[in-house]
């Protein structure tokens, strides 16, 4: 018979390096939330303030951010209208972001 010790303790070491690494991604998940709803507010068209100040970040679930703009009309200047050309301040914001991470 073959025994083999210390395989319990080798599984729970596991778990808890699993947790731990869920727990630091959810928080650099988190800083880049934060990070691109900083750089789209740079990146708005200003004329009221109102586009900039509807950007927001929140987490919704474990390793789940939205980062949205949520004025009426961001759509619009998102991704332009037959009369305006688009402004793509949240696209360049996540490509920003991608480039150069927090």
């Amino acid at each position: 018979m073959i025994k083999i010790k210390g395989v319990e303790a080798v599984v729970e070491g596991f778990e808890k390096l699993a947790e731990e690494a869920a727990a630091q991604t959810d928080e650099f998940l988190g800083r880049l939330a934060e990070s691109i709803a900083e750089k789209a507010r740079q990146n708005a068209p200003f004329k009221t303030g109102r586009l900039r100040r509807s950007i927001e970040n929140r987490k919704t679930a474990f390793l789940q951010y939205v980062v949205e703009a949520t004025a009426p009309y961001a759509g619009y200047v998102e991704y332009g209208t037959s009369k305006t050309p688009p402004r793509r301040f949240m696209q360049n914001a996540v490509q920003q972001t991608i480039e150069k991470p927090p």
